[in-house]
Order: C-alpha cells, then structure tokens, then sequence
C-alpha cells in the first residue's frame, strides 16, 4: 500500500513505510476509527475553560512621557539649527564668457610710464635686467615691443652688450626693439629716450643703407662703407655740436642722394668710445635723434669702440 505519510508505495499493509519509517497498520483503519479520538474531549477541560482569561495588559509604564521628551528635544533641535545657519538660497546659472575667464595680471605702473609692453630694467652694474611687464610672459604675442632701461652713471659698455645680447638671441626673434631710456635723476622719474632698431637678416629681401655716426673728444666722424665714405670733422668736445654735425651730415646725405640706392631705408648707428657713461651717450643720441627724423632716416643702433689718439 502507499504511506499516507509519505505517499511511498510499499507493496505491503504491515510493518513500516521503507521511506519515511511510519507504521503501516494504523493507516489501514477505518477513517472513522481514525477520528474518534479528535471527538472525545479531554479530561475536565469544560470545567477549566468555563471562563475565558483575560488578555488584557494591566501593566502601567511610561513609554508615552519619553516619547513625548524625545519629540520635544527634536523639535528644539530643529529650531536652533534653523537659527543658526542661513538658509541655502538658488542662484540661477550664470553663463560664463570670455572676459569672466581672463584672470587679472597686478598693474605694473613702470611700462605704462615708458609707453612700451616689456621694459627690461638694468642693474646698478648694467650687467643683467630684469623684466617689468603687464604681459603675460606665457603668451607674448608677436610683433610685442621691447626695451631697455639704466641709469644714467653707468657704464655704456655692458649696457650695449647686454641689450645687443638680448635683441640677437632666438627667444627675441618674434618681438620688437622698442626704446632704450635712461634716468635723468635720482628719484627715477624724469628720462631719456631714443628708439632702437631691430636686427635686419642677411637674407632679409631689402638691405638699409647703414650711416655710422662716431663721436669722441676730438673727432666727429661719419661712415658709410657701402660706399667707401669717410668724413671726419674736428670736434669741441664730447657733445653734440649742432655746426659740427652738420657740416659732417650734409657731406654724408649727398653721397647717400648721388647714389641709386632704390629707396632703401637709411638705418644710422651711433658709436661712443668705451669710457663714456650711459647718460652721456644717452644725451648725444636724442640730441641726434631730431636731426635724423627731418632727414627721413631711422635710428639707432648702438655701440662702443675703444678710442685712440
């Protein structure tokens, strides 16, 4: 027979179920023989269970009272949160722009006295200098003009060298020479200045005429090697002699105007003996400077040379 346990078929009424273990015997009762025992009520279970318990809590505690205190801290809680920060408030978007994004360069007032975008300021010695500039030094753009500035009681010499060093190196190629100035009183705010020029190429497609202008304690002298031309005039001094200059550059302009040069630029280049200070040559090269500009030539290169009698 099959266990009504387990639903095993055993192929037997006796004995126990080969699967769940149950004895057979009893399975093979009649159902109601089965169920008598479910009908007979258990011993004095009335008289017990005449009257049902009561289920109802009797127990008294204080549950509500610190709920309500742990309601009551909350809510202080909140109050003094809420009164001791500002609320958070929406700001709408804000579209960004260029201009936004430009980040402020400090105003430095030296190149904008001077009119030039990088001034490169000497030391007390005129051997090195430093950058003054509200140029992004980063992102210089080309064609970004260039000069120079020294006191006036150094040495000509290492301030030429130092600034025809600059202009010829490579980190110079994609700027301008500008100006060269100099300091005229102790408390740096009066000055001269006189343009400089910037360095013609070899290969550049049209080459100036250079007109060189020598000055010394006894000598004015022009130079003009393309032409093989050489003028000299006694001089009063180490000055600039207006007579002197020019009785020695009308000479030097006729020779320029008798030749074919094709309209080519006139580049003049002032040279100053060695011993000379900044100042002085500074003095004789804007006194020079208003001449040239009448004559539609262009200045200045400068230079040095050691003088002998």
């Amino acid at each position: 027979m099959r266990c009504r346990n387990c639903g095993h078929d055993n192929g037997r009424n006796t004995g126990k179920c080969e699967n769940c273990g149950f004895s057979l015997e009893p399975q093979t009762d009649p159902m109601k023989q089965q169920r008598a025992a479910l009908q007979k009520p258990l011993d004095d279970s009335k008289g017990r269970n005449a009257t049902p318990p009561d289920l109802s809590s009797t127990r008294t505690g204080k549950g509500g009272l610190i709920g309500l205190m742990v309601f009551l801290i909350g809510a202080a809680g909140a109050v003094f949160i809420v009164s001791s920060f500002d609320r958070a408030e929406y700001e709408p978007e804000v579209e960004m722009t260029a201009e936004d994004l430009e980040v402020e360069i400090p105003v430095d007032s030296l190149p904008i006295l001077l009119g030039t975008d990088i001034v490169y300021v000497f030391n007390a010695e005129g051997t090195s200098a430093a950058p003054r500039t509200n140029v992004d030094l980063s992102l210089i753009p080309e064609g970004t003009g260039v000069s120079f500035l020294g006191r006036g009681s150094m040495s000509i010499q290492p301030v030429v060298n130092y600034m025809l060093q600059k202009i010829n190196s490579n980190d110079f190629r994609s700027l301008a020479p500008d100006s060269l100035y100099a300091w005229t009183d102790s408390t740096e705010t009066d000055y001269m200045a006189v343009a400089i020029l910037p360095v013609v190429s070899d290969s550049a497609e049209v080459q100036p005429v250079e007109l060189k202008i020598l000055f010394t304690e006894e000598w004015f002298r022009v130079m003009i090697d393309e032409f093989n031309k050489d003028i000299v005039e006694p001089a009063n001094g180490y000055r600039y002699d207006e007579r002197v200059f020019n009785s020695g550059m009308n000479q030097a302009v006729r020779t320029i105007s008798r030749r074919n040069t094709d309209e080519r630029p006139v580049y003049v280049t002032l040279i100053f003996p060695s011993e000379s200070t900044f100042g002085e040559a500074m003095e004789i090269a804007e006194s020079v400077s208003v001449a040239i500009d009448s004559l539609g030539y262009e200045g200045f290169n400068i230079k040095w040379v050691n003088v002998t009698n």
